[in-house]
């Protein structure tokens, strides 16, 4: 009878820590399970990130000589990694894998202090089953990274809601001031963390004190923000730089040919899968409001403002609606979680017929229904043998041919000019810096023309030049005079100089 406490306590102390724990079996669950060294590519974006990285590695400085459209911060981080472990993109992808976890686990701590237990597991399970979560949890990608550090912000916030210090508020200013060095596109929670901690500060000390007094922690939070993020444009990136990670962009959006040739749709097409999720996420926003629990309105701010700016925003593609998406399902988790907290109340009081009831069947119907549908198609994706018993996976056929065949000139080559950046990263070459990734929104905006590749051509004379996606029959008749082609397949095309012994 003595233990009797101290294995209560244990238990207690076992079932807060559930929603930290579960993260780590989803980790645990995508290293043995989850297939990702057998994938070549995830999307093309993998290829130009993990590029950049390399050539940083190497010693190319970032924006004055490696072209990049997107903030350092993940291209730090990889270029890092390949330092130490050498150009190998499944330690980018865990690198990846590691936010992501991360990511989970702050979503899940922020719904715990806020709610309770059952409310963080369901929004962790609600997030996992998202579509296209696990494929981008461990894509050599920006967007799952930037995420993370925008919800590792918003944990800090909510600690500080809920427990004040000055060090909470300097901590989350500084995640999400990370988060937009990753992606700019986050930069748009800052108003709202700003706004938050401003009605908070105004709530909680009423007026018993000075207006400069109630606007300290938002200037806080602000100037730390402010801080770290000019600090960086001006000792990382380099005000010359700025408009590098900006035209493209800017220019893409006025191009309605790119628009209409990149298969654009709205990003409320790209919800669609997400349904069950986003009727959960009402039903959250409802108990929100009814239990006045205002900082679960960060994550409906979230949503609501991600939403919206998206809908002006062009093209969208299938990775933005996570930035709706993980929001959602944080409020679908608090849903669910009240609705488990209520059935045993409901069932003491046979309060069968009332609201509370009624709003409680909704939430477990939505949690079910969620499960019922993204189940089937997330499960499956682990069910094979763990990676450690099926031994090391390889490239698919295709890319196979083309990686030994570019290997086999690798000693003999210094550069490859390629818009296929992967092909040459798995095989240990560079592009020229300038080309790290000879995308189609340069391509299509004219920020990269068929006439500057063939001047790096001519200027670094590569010993191999690996084209396809598109026709590029400017640069195809220049090859003529020195290359020669020594593979093709579907659209792509390996040519190597003409003084090189094919192999």
């Amino acid at each position: 009878m003595a233990n009797s406490p101290r294995t209560a306590s244990r238990v207690r102390g076992w079932w807060q820590s559930a929603p930290l724990i579960l993260p780590l079996i989803y980790l645990a669950a995508m290293l043995l399970y989850f297939p990702f060294r057998e994938r070549f590519e995830f999307d093309q974006d993998e290829g130009g990130e993990v590029m950049k990285a390399l050539l940083v590695a190497r010693g190319y400085p970032l924006y004055s000589e490696v072209w990049s459209d997107q903030p350092p911060v993940l291209t730090y981080l990889l270029a890092a990694t390949f330092r130490v472990l050498g150009p190998d993109v499944d330690a980018g992808r865990v690198v990846v894998l590691l936010l992501s976890t991360g990511l989970l686990a702050a979503a899940g701590q922020t719904l715990r202090l806020t709610w309770g237990v059952w409310h963080a597991l369901a929004g962790e399970v609600l997030i996992f089953l998202l579509p296209f979560f696990t494929t981008l949890s461990v894509s050599a990608m920006i967007g799952h990274p930037a995420i993370a550090f925008a919800m590792f912000s918003l944990l800090a916030l909510t600690i500080w809601h809920q427990r004040g210090g000055d060090w909470w508020l300097f901590l989350s200013a500084a995640a999400l001031g990370v988060s937009v060095l990753t992606k700019l596109f986050t930069g748009f929670l800052a108003p709202v963390f700003v706004l938050g901690i401003f009605l908070d500060s105004r709530a909680r000390q009423g007026g018993s004190i000075t207006g400069r007094d109630r606007l300290r922690p938002a200037f806080y939070w602000s100037l730390t923000f402010t801080a770290l993020v000019i600090a960086a444009v001006l000792f990382v990136i380099g005000p010359a730089n700025v408009p590098e990670l900006l035209n493209t962009h800017l220019e893409a959006r006025q191009v309605r040919t790119y628009i209409s040739q990149s298969n654009a749709l709205p990003i409320s097409w790209y919800l669609r899968d997400a349904w069950p999720v986003l009727l959960l996420a009402g039903v959250g926003c409802l108990f929100t409001v009814l239990g006045r629990r205002w900082t679960s309105l960060y994550p409906i701010a979230w949503a609501s403002l991600a939403y919206l700016l998206l809908s002006f925003h062009a093209p969208v593609w299938y990775h933005h609606q996570h930035l709706i998406t993980i929001p959602a399902a944080m409020l679908a988790g608090i849903a669910s979680g009240e609705g488990f907290r209520l059935v045993p109340q409901i069932i003491r009081t046979r309060a069968f017929l009332s609201v509370r009831a009624g709003l409680a069947a909704l939430a477990l119907a939505g949690f079910g229904a969620s499960l019922i549908v993204r189940g089937p198609l997330t499960l499956p994706d682990f069910d094979r043998p763990p990676v450690f018993a099926t031994g090391a996976a390889h490239a698919p056929w295709a890319e196979q041919v083309f990686l030994t065949k570019m290997g086999n000139h690798a000693r003999e080559t210094h550069w490859v000019i390629t818009n296929l950046p992967m092909y040459a990263f798995r095989v240990g070459l560079v592009t020229p810096p300038a080309l790290a990734f000879i995308s189609e929104k340069r391509l299509a905006t004219g920020e990269l023309t068929e006439e500057q590749i063939i001047a790096a051509i001519r200027e670094y004379r590569p010993e191999q030049v690996l084209v396809g996606r598109r026709d590029f029959l400017k640069i195809k008749q220049v090859l003529q005079a020195d290359y020669r082609l020594l593979y093709e397949r579907g659209r792509r095309q390996l040519y190597i100089l003409k003084d090189l012994k094919a192999q």
